[in-house]
């Protein structure tokens, strides 16, 4: 059993801060814009993609290393879609594309098997209440991948 913690901290009037492993010490935490808060800070509705996003691409690679495919680039966005529920406002849907290409062309159709074990095994997106859908597309080059 592993226990993962960061902390929240907020004085009067002042933006809350968090402290976790991996930001700042101190890292502004606040609402999303959409909700009436800054574009400066962290917010948990990002944070909450970005946590799928990420736990996804971690699992891909360590997939990878398992199968020995020697990753160039990996590129994702990851996007989620809030809804007016019965419940209230809840995440209904996460989207996760990604496009990775690997330093072997011939290891191109490993990418799509690397990509199905990451969906299935990703620890974060199998703790969520909505879908995450993860797509998964082999660039044409083996060279580092530039953001359009």
């Amino acid at each position: 059993m592993e226990w993962f913690k960061n902390s929240l901290v907020r004085q009067g009037e002042q933006i809350a801060t968090t402290q976790m492993a991996g930001t700042a010490e101190n890292t502004p935490v606040g609402a999303p814009e959409v909700y009436g808060g800054s574009p400066d800070t962290l917010n948990p509705e990002e944070m909450f993609v970005a946590s799928i996003n990420s736990c996804i691409m971690l699992v891909f690679y360590h997939f990878a290393n398992q199968h020995k495919v020697n990753i160039a680039s990996y590129q994702s966005e990851a996007q989620g879609k809030v809804e007016k529920t019965k419940q209230g406002l809840r995440f209904t849907e996460v989207q996760v594309t990604a496009t990775v290409s690997p330093r072997d062309a011939q290891q191109s159709d490993e990418i799509a098997k690397l990509g199905q074990l990451a969906e299935k095994y990703c620890l974060v997106s199998n703790s969520m209440t909505c879908p995450v859908h993860y797509h998964i597309r082999v660039a044409d080059t083996t060279g580092p991948l530039t953001k359009e």
